[in-house]
């Protein structure tokens, strides 16, 4: 085995996939009535670009008229390996099995549409859209593991008398796979609705919204706004702060800011905006940087770092007439940017800001690295969701198999999985590769990111967030002779390696232990918000977003921690030596 000590980088093929997320429906551009341009090579291979969730207007399903082989449920248990699945009382849940297509919209023109759905083992099922043309929801690449909750979003534009309807958007777990095809020409005008051909589908939280293009909001006049020499997100800190501007503008713009000096600043818009109808409005805030946005003297949305693209969103009941809006924006180390929509459940977002105030993405070519015919590691920064700072000593592991891995080096926590293609390491080699991170290509699956072992002299004390050296040392890697790595590294004084191998349907984890540790040796194998034992030694875990599979005669413990729970293994090591292995399913 060759020794790669702390610093290895075996970069392989790179291939370079063309960005089109000025295409998206929902972008400034086409915000603003800016016709995208439209290519065909649409379908020559997947668009591979992370989406952010949409939050849409939730879908009354309860009043959908259901077909005979349709049914209602408030509960799924089902199982990665069995085709039958036990359902509970309720209707939150559309149960669906193969025969006669399911309506969810009987009339309709431009639309967004985003479900979750969970399938049994080969179960398929498709979306017919109103020109008649279906969308499968399988990807063999992409599709999580049967029993698991997945998300599929659709954006479509209806044909009009220039040019046929266009599929400005269909994504599968998070992976664009169709962007900006147009379809043929066809005379129909139908439903959307949802067919099963094979096995049963279970579908929740569908969300739809109209995509009208009417005008629901105005600033009733101007927004007044101030500048700051400094960085925050807390409105009293402001006070402290040297004032450098103060103005006022007919829309929000961080242009407003242009030609301040300090780099990092922070902007406060006020205003009175005039909605016209009583109802429930949905807010879109985007930006890169650090934003927040008040409603009547209420925080509804806190944005902390993040780039552009991006949304954060919130839907407020709001009567008519004026409503006081605030945001506050920090300047910090992303690209620039700020913007505002609103919305109603059958409009498109309008925008509240000045065109140049929100830019759209630059049109760089995505460089991506796949792991065709072995292995590739890369170290990279690694941000996850939520996290201010980037995570420095990341090793991410590419396999043919199409199951890929991050770990962090420092903390041996195995922090995110995927399937399908490999990296984006576009901000990592595009220029000055700045901010070096690293992003999945396909199929994302985000775990519990603190370390799997650690010595805990109490079996009830908390799982500590993060471990020092005095506990855990990074030692080093090795590889086998198909390439893929195994790390070592000490966790109070006992030796591990630490081998992450790919599976049929997953990753299987093996740490060997060797030697004495100064105390109890723990491993935790899973922890969210929700974990369930769907069969011996299968749990479900963060409301099915994954599955681990652990050997019951390692006596598993199942506990209740701050709110969380958690899956934990007692490591006793006999005779110096002790293993533990897991496998995560996905």
């Amino acid at each position: 085995m060759r020794k790669l000590g702390n610093f290895p980088f075996i970069l392989t093929t790179l291939r370079l996939l063309v960005r089109l997320d000025m295409f998206d429906p929902f972008s400034s551009a086409l915000r603003y009535g800016v016709a995208p341009l439209l290519v065909g090579l649409f379908l020559s291979a997947p668009v591979y670009a992370q989406t952010s969730s949409v939050t849409l207007p939730r879908l009354a399903t309860d009043q959908l008229k259901l077909p005979a082989n349709w049914q209602r449920a408030g509960s799924v248990m089902a199982s990665p390996t069995q085709s039958t699945f036990k359902t509970g009382p309720g209707n939150t849940l559309l149960v669906g099995n193969a025969g006669q297509a399911l309506t969810l919209v009987p009339n309709s023109t431009d639309f967004a549409l985003q479900a979750e759905v969970l399938m049994t083992p080969g179960a398929s099922a498709q979306l017919t859209l109103p020109t008649g043309q279906t969308v499968p929801l399988t990807d063999v690449r992409l599709n999580k593991a049967p029993g698991l909750w997945q998300t599929v979003d659709l954006r479509y534009r209806a044909a009009t008398a220039s040019r046929p309807a266009i599929i400005d958007r269909f994504v599968i777990n998070g992976v664009t796979l169709r962007e900006g095809q147009t379809l043929p020409r066809s005379a129909n005008n139908g439903p959307v609705s949802l067919a099963v051909q094979n096995g049963s589908v279970i579908m929740r939280n569908v969300g739809y919204r109209g995509l009208n293009n009417r005008s629901v909001a105005k600033w009733a006049g101007p927004l007044n706004y101030s500048i700051y020499e400094g960085e925050t997100l807390v409105k009293s800190d402001l006070a402290g702060k040297k004032l450098i501007k103060k103005d006022t503008t007919s829309a929000i713009s961080f242009e407003s800011a242009y030609g301040i000096k300090p780099r990092n600043f922070t902007m406060l818009f006020s205003g009175k905006l005039n909605v016209t109808d009583a109802g429930t409005y949905q807010f879109d805030l985007d930006y890169g940087g650090r934003a927040r946005l008040f409603v009547d003297g209420k925080e509804v949305i806190t944005g902390d770092y993040k780039d552009l693209g991006a949304q954060i969103s919130v839907e407020l009941p709001l009567p008519a007439g004026n409503h006081d809006v605030e945001v506050l924006f920090g300047r910090a180390w992303q690209r620039p940017g700020l913007g505002l929509f609103v919305s109603l459940p059958d409009t498109r977002p309008q925008a509240l800001h000045t065109l140049i105030s929100l830019p759209e993405p630059d049109p760089v070519s995505v460089i991506g690295v796949m792991a065709d015919a072995k292995p590739v590691l890369i170290r990279s920064f690694v941000l996850l969701p939520g996290e201010k700072l980037k995570r420095t000593h990341s090793l991410s592991v590419g396999t043919p198999a199409g199951r890929h891995f991050t770990l962090d080096l420092n903390q041996m926590a195995l922090l995110q999985v995927w399937k399908g293609d490999f990296a984006d390491v576009t901000e990592m080699w595009y220029e000055r590769g700045e901010p070096q991170l690293l992003k999945p290509m396909g199929a994302n699956v985000l775990l519990a990111p603190q370390t799997a072992l650690t010595i805990l002299n109490d079996a009830n004390a908390a799982w500590p967030d993060s471990v020092s050296e005095t506990i855990l040392q990074y030692k080093g890697l090795s590889l086998d002779k198909q390439g893929m790595p195994t790390t070592e590294y000490t966790v109070g004084g006992a030796t591990v390696t630490d081998a992450i191998r790919p599976t049929a349907d997953g990753l299987t984890r093996t740490m060997n232990l060797t030697g004495s540790a100064n105390g109890p040796v723990v491993c935790r194998v899973a922890a969210g918000t929700q974990i369930e034992e769907i069969a011996k030694g299968l749990y479900a875990v963060n409301d099915r977003s994954y599955y681990v599979r652990v050997d019951p005669a390692l006596k598993p413990e199942l506990r209740n921690a701050n709110g969380r729970q958690e899956l934990r293994l007692p490591v006793a090591l006999k005779n110096g030596a002790a293993t533990v292995q897991y496998e995560i399913v996905f």
